[in-house]
Parts: structure tokens; sequence; C-alpha cells
């Protein structure tokens, strides 16, 4: 919802006793802009894409498709935003062209596994790329697609919510988990990250903070431990988010090793940088993460550490945070 500026004289007139009145200085307390905070981003980050409508199913709707399987041929579409190109839609083209990354071959493994199935996946159909939940509903050799626009949880009008969120990522430090609910914090999707190094969204400044997590964890036999300090986690559009984190590590009973590692990880305030963290990277890049040869490096001393053999016993812990 995009608001006014702020009425700065309404302060100064004087309250009235009517139920009008009252109602318009409520209306009008909606509406302004709040300037400051701990729950905003620093001044002039927010993209005009921030300001947009109540997070309603209706507003969020994109477009409807229904394509054949597993050519991905479209055979009906409806398309429901400006933002979306009709023609890019048309009958006859190729749906699955528009899908970025894994999307198609995620969408063609649920259709294999599910009747329903809800995926994530970014759509090209015009000139701008959109995160999408796509809910998917399969028949024999077709299936019918509702694209749903994911929003950013932050915005000019919108108070920040603290998120908890799980990560696991395996003795090779590739992530084999992420929470689907971090999507609107962080803005990349759980297949930009599935496979990919935990460091893949570190920044850079902070893959220390990491790196002291898996010594605390081996040398505290693979109970649940803090990190030393906050960690900064590199959005999709570059911006970067702090985050309380606990480390667990799951041991093998016979290796005596780290087989793999699960952390709870809770933002702690708004991004710093532009809030929608779904948008694309400047010039397509990731920013402040990790060249790949650094990054080689510490990922080389983390399955070092997780390889190394030190324990006697099984460990196993849950993970809480009430100590944060």
């Amino acid at each position: 919802m995009t608001s006014a500026a702020p009425d700065r004289s309404s302060s100064h007139q004087q309250v009235e006793s009517t139920t009008e009145n009252l109602e318009s200085n409520i209306q009008e307390t909606r509406r302004t802009t709040r300037v400051d905070g701990y729950s905003l981003s620093p001044p002039h980050t927010w993209s005009e894409s921030t300001e947009q409508d109540e997070d309603t199913t209706e507003s969020r709707h994109l477009f409807t498709v229904v394509v054949t399987l597993p050519e991905g041929d479209i055979l009906d579409s409806r398309v429901v935003s400006d933002s979306i190109s009709a023609e890019t839609l048309q009958r006859g083209n190729r749906f699955f062209s528009c899908l970025h990354g894994k999307g198609q071959s995620i969408l063609l493994s649920a259709a294999a596994t599910s009747v329903r199935q809800r995926i994530f996946a970014r759509v090209n159909c015009g000139v701008v790329n959109h995160a999408c939940e796509l809910m998917c509903e399969f028949e024999p050799k077709r299936a019918r697609i509702t694209a749903m626009a994911l929003r950013a949880a932050f915005g000019p009008s919108t108070p920040f919510h603290s998120l908890t969120f799980t990560t696991k990522h395996a003795a090779s430090c590739a992530l084999t988990h992420i929470d689907y609910t971090s999507i609107p914090y962080l803005g990349h999707l759980p297949t930009d990250l599935i496979g990919r190094s935990i460091l893949a969204f570190v920044y850079a400044p902070d893959v220390h903070v990491v790196r002291q997590a898996h010594v605390d964890l081996h040398n505290s036999r693979g109970r649940v431990v803090k990190s030393v300090a906050p960690l900064r986690f590199v959005a999709y559009n570059g911006a970067l988010l702090r985050a309380e984190t606990e480390w667990s590590a799951y041991v093998n009973p016979w290796t005596k090793k780290i087989d793999m590692v699960v952390a709870r990880h809770r933002i702690i305030d708004a991004p710093i940088g532009d809030a929608n963290v779904l948008d694309a990277p400047a010039n397509g890049q990731a920013l402040h993460v990790l060249p790949p040869p650094m990054a080689k490096t510490f990922e080389d001393e983390l399955r070092c550490l997780m390889n190394k053999v030190g324990f006697s016993h099984f460990f196993s812990f849950p993970i809480t945070l009430n100590a944060l």
C-alpha cells in the first residue's frame, strides 16, 4: 500500500470529540509513512517496487496456464497482471522456456510424484523476472499452473517481524535444506541454494563466524553451539541481513565424523540496502560473497573439521532458541 506523505500540521490541530473526526485521524495515521525505528532499513533504500498493495491472493495472481507434459506447450492461458506479456503465454508457446534455473526439472519431478504441488521458481514472461509460487495441479499429460508473485517481507509501511529458519548442510558443505519461509527475507529460492555451498550466501567478512561454529561443534562433541557473533547473510539482491544462529551436528556413530550440520538462524533486523530482496542483483552478479578460489579454501577447511575423528559417542541434540 503506497503511503501518503506525513501531515505534520495534523499534530497541531485541536482534537475533536466527534466519531467522524476520530475515524479521520485514525485513517490519516495509518497512511503516514514511518521514517524512523529499528524495524526499517536505512533511509533512501526502498525501491519503488516495495510500495505495493496489501499481500492478498488476488493482488499476487500473475497468470494461469494449462500446459502439456512433458513438453510444456501452452494449451490455454489467462494473464491477470500487466507485468506479464500475454504474447509470451500464447497458445502453442513453450512455457518451460520461461522458467529459470531448475524450474523445469522440479516441475516435471513433482508431476511424477503428486497430484498437487507448490513449487518456487523464477519466471520471465516479459522484461522482468518474477519470483513466483507456482500452484500446480497435475493430470495425465497436462498441468494447470497458477503463478503467484512472491513478496519481500520488508516495506516502508511494513513493520519488521523476526523470522527463524533452518538450514542443513552436509560434510561437503553443500546445502541440503533451507526453509521456504526464508524466501521473503533472503530473496533466494530453495532451488537457488540447494546443492551449493553454505558460504554461497554468507557475507564474506563473516565467514570466520561459520568456521568458528564448526570448530566449536567439534570441540563440544556435537552439542548445540551459538555463533560467536551475529552472522550476516547476503540476500538475492545483495542486501545484508543479520541473524543470530545456533548450530547442531549429527555425528555418524560408526565413523565418529560429522555427517550433517543443522543451523537455526533468527533474522534480527531489516536489511541494509535495497529492501526488495527478491530483485535481481546488480549486473546479475552475486555481491559481497567470497570469490570462488577463497570460498574453496574455506570449504576445504570446514570439510577437514567435519571429517576429523574425535567423538567417542553418537550425539544428536535438539536445537532451541531460548538463549537468543
